[in-house]
C-alpha cells in the first residue's frame, strides 16, 4: 500500500487565500522575468553609448577639433546617452530585487498549501490511476524547470551591466571629449600629450617650463594696469604655483584656520568657486607650524583635466571635479618638517605621485617619509615605499630617459622609481647636508640636482657618476632651466646664472659660469621659456626676460606691483602669475 497526496481540502477560505497570493506572485515574477529580458534586449540594441548619432558627431569632431559648438553637442548626445544607460542599469537592480520577493511569495504559499493535502491510501496496482499521479508530479516538476530557466535567463541578462559609469553618471557631470575626438572611456578620460602641452596642468608645466612655440608678453606694469587683462584678489595666502585647465586657473591657499581651493575664469578673472578642505578622516585639530615663507599651501596643484589634485601642509589631499565637489579627501599623516611640507604634486597616468619627506626616525622608529601613488579616482594606494633620508622640500620629477618613464626623487639620495609600481631603479648617495628645494631637471641623458648651501650637481644617468660640480653659486629654491646646452638658475640673494649645462666649464675650461648677471632682489620663482624669451620673476616682483646665450642679452623687464616667489604658467599669449596678494593675468 502506497499513500498518494491526491485529494485536497479545496474549501477552507485561509487554503483559498494562501493559493491566491502564490498565482499571484508566479504571475509576477513571470511579468517581472519579461520586463527584464525585454529591457536588455532593447538595450543591447539601441546601444545607446554608441549610437550613430553619437559616432558621427565624434567624426565631424575629429576633422573640426577646434568647432565649440560640436563639442558641446557631443557632451550633450553623451549624457543623455550615459543617463539612458543607466536608467536601465537602475530598472534591472530593483527589478532584481521585485523579481526575488515575487519567488519567495511563491515558494512560500505553495509550501504552505501541502499543509492541507489529505493523505489518501491507494493500493499498489497497475492501474492507469498510477500513471496519472506520474504524469502530474512529471508536469509540475517541468512547470518548476522552465520558471527556473527563465528567471536564470533574465538574471544572466540583467546582472552584468554593473558598470564602474554609475557613480560618474550619479555626478550629472557630462563626459569629457578629448580635442581629437574619440570618445571617452567609461571612466575619466585622460588627457593626451598634446593637450597637457596645450595648457598648463602641473609645476613648470609639462614640459619642464619650456614653451618651445609662443608669443608672451614682454611689457607690462601691475601697479598701472598697462598689459594686465585683470587682477584679482586670492582670498589666502599660499606660495603654490597656478595651473591652468582649458578656460579656467586654479590656486590653492590656507592659514592656520583654513586651508582652501581656489577656481578662477581664465578669461575674466573672475572667482568662480571656492573648496573649503575640511572634515577629512585623521586631519589635525590644530595646525602644524609652518614658517612665513612656506605657509600651508606652499605646493602645486596638478589636474588630470577631469579633476584637481591639492596638497596641503596639515597633510590633508583632496580631489576635486571642475566644478569644486569632492571626489574623494584623504590625510596622509601630518609631515613633521620645520618650515612646511612642500612638494608639489604629478600625475602619470592613471595615478597621483606623492612625495611626503620629512625628518628622520625618531629613536622609537614610529616617524617615516613615504613616496606612493594613489589612485586618482578613489584615492586609495597603489603602491608605498617607506622613505628615511630626512627632509626635502623639493618636488618629484617624471623623466622620459629613452627607455621608460622614471620618477625621481631628490633627498640625501637620489632615487628613480617606476611611478606605476614604486619599485626602484637605481640609486645615488648625494648630498649630506644642506636644505633641499630646486626640483631636479633631466635634459640629454643628464640629471641637474641643487641643494642650497651645498652644491649643484650635474649627474651622467648611464654612469651614475657626476660629471661637473660647483658649490660656489647654487640655487637654494629656484628650480633651473636647461636649454640649448646651457643652465640657468636663480640665486637666493640675488643673481642670475649661466652654467654650460654638459660641462659646468666657461670658454676658458674652468670650472666656473659662463656669466652671471647681478639683480637687486634674490628668486624663489623658478624660470621659464617662452619661444626664445627666458622669464625669471624676482622676490620683489620684477620680471627679468632675456635672449638664452653664452653671454646675457636683455630684452627688458617688467613689474607686477607686489612681491613675488611663485612660478608663473603660460597658455596661449597670456601669463598667469600669482603675486602676495592677487592673481593677474598678463597679456594683450
Amino acid at each position: 500500500m502506497r499513500v498518494v497526496e491526491y485529494e485536497k481540502n479545496t474549501k477552507s477560505v485561509t487554503y483559498r487565500v494562501i493559493q491566491g497570493l502564490g498565482i499571484i506572485g508566479a504571475f509576477f515574477s513571470l511579468v517581472i522575468c519579461v520586463l527584464i529580458i525585454a529591457n536588455n534586449l532593447s538595450l543591447r540594441a539601441t546601444d545607446p553609448i554608441h549610437s550613430e548619432g553619437l559616432e558621427q558627431l565624434l567624426g565631424e569632431m575629429k576633422a573640426n577639433p577646434g568647432n565649440q559648438a560640436i563639442k558641446e553637442e557631443i557632451r550633450e548626445l553623451d549624457f543623455i546617452a550615459r543617463r539612458a544607460f543607466f536608467t536601465s542599469q537602475h530598472f534591472n537592480r530593483l527589478a532584481i530585487y521585485y523579481l526575488l520577493g515575487g519567488l519567495v511569495v511563491t515558494v512560500v504559499a505553495f509550501k504552505a498549501l501541502g499543509t492541507y493535502r489529505e493523505p489518501v491510501p491507494y493500493p499498489d496496482s497497475k492501474d492507469s490511476k498510477d500513471n496519472l499521479i506520474d504524469d502530474a508530479n512529471w508536469a509540475r516538476k517541468s512547470v518548476t524547470a522552465a520558471g527556473l530557466v527563465l528567471v536564470g535567463f533574465s538574471l544572466i541578462l540583467a546582472l552584468p551591466w554593473e558598470s564602474p559609469l554609475d557613480k560618474l553618471a550619479q555626478t550629472d557631470q557630462p563626459a569629457k571629449v578629448t580635442p581629437d575626438g574619440v570618445q571617452p572611456n567609461p571612466t575619466p578620460s585622460l588627457p593626451t600629450p598634446e593637450e597637457m602641452r596645450q595648457y598648463w596642468p602641473a609645476f613648470r608645466g609639462s614640459t619642464d617650463g619650456i614653451v618651445e612655440v609662443g608669443q608672451a608678453p614682454v611689457d607690462w606694469n601691475g601697479t598701472s594696469g598697462q598689459g594686465i587683462v585683470w587682477k584679482t584678489p586670492v582670498p589666502k595666502n599660499g606660495f603654490s604655483s597656478p595651473i591652468v585647465w582649458e578656460n579656467r586657473v586654479f590656486l590653492s591657499g590656507g592659514d592656520k584656520q583654513v586651508r582652501e581651493v581656489y577656481c578662477f575664469d581664465a578669461e575674466n578673472g573672475e572667482l568662480l568657486w571656492t573648496h573649503l578642505v575640511d572634515k577629512i578622516p585623521g586631519s589635525p585639530a590644530v595646525a602644524p607650524k609652518v614658517s612665513s615663507d612656506t605657509g600651508y599651501a606652499a605646493p602645486t596643484m596638478t589636474t588630470d583635466g577631469t579633476r584637481v589634485f591639492a596638497i596641503f601642509s596639515t597633510g590633508d589631499l583632496v580631489a576635486l571635479d571642475m566644478e569644486g565637489k569632492r571626489v574623494w579627501g584623504r590625510n596622509l599623516g601630518v609631515p613633521k618638517n620645520p618650515y612646511g611640507h612642500s612638494s608639489s604634486l604629478i600625475r602619470h597616468e592613471d595615478v597621483l605621485l606623492i612625495q611626503y619627506d620629512q625628518e628622520k626616525n625618531d629613536e622609537e622608529k614610529k616617524l617615516v617619509g613615504f613616496v606612493a601613488g594613489l589612485d586618482i579616482d578613489t584615492g586609495t594606494e597603489k603602491w608605498k615605499v617607506p622613505r628615511d633620508f630626512g627632509n626635502s622640500w623639493s618636488s618629484p620629477l617624471l623623466a622620459d630617459t629613452g627607455n621608460r618613464i622614471e620618477l625621481i626623487l631628490v633627498a640625501e639620495e637620489v632615487i628613480s622609481y617606476d611611478p606605476k609600481t614604486g619599485k626602484e631603479h637605481w640609486r645615488f648617495p648625494w648630498t649630506e647636508g644642506g636644505e633641499i628645494a630646486p626640483t631636479p631637471v633631466y635634459a640629454d641623458g643628464m640629471l641637474y640636482l641643487s641643494c642650497g648651501y651645498d652644491k649643484i650637481t650635474a649627474l651622467d644617468l648611464k654612469t651614475l657618476q657626476p660629471v661637473w660640480e660647483n658649490e660656489d653659486l647654487v640655487p637654494g629654491v629656484c628650480t633651473p632651466l636647461i636649454t640649448g646646452g646651457l643652465y640657468l638658475s636663480g640665486l637666493d640673494d640675488g643673481g642670475i646664472i649661466c652654467f654650460d649645462a654638459k660641462t659646468g666649464k666657461n670658454d676658458e675650461g674652468e670650472l666656473l659660469e659662463l656669466w652671471m648677471e647681478e639683480t637687486d632682489d634674490g628668486f624663489y620663482a623658478s624660470p621659464i621659456m617662452v619661444g626664445e624669451k627666458v622669464y625669471m620673476m624676482d622676490r620683489s616682483g620684477v620680471m627679468h626676460i632675456f635672449s638664452p646665450g653664452k653671454e646675457f642679452k636683455s630684452i627688458g623687464k617688467s613689474i607686477l606691483g607686489e612681491e613675488a616667489v611663485c612660478t608663473p604658467a603660460v597658455v596661449g599669449d597670456a601669463i598667469y602669475y600669482r603675486g602676495t596678494k592677487h592673481l593677474f593675468k598678463i597679456g594683450s
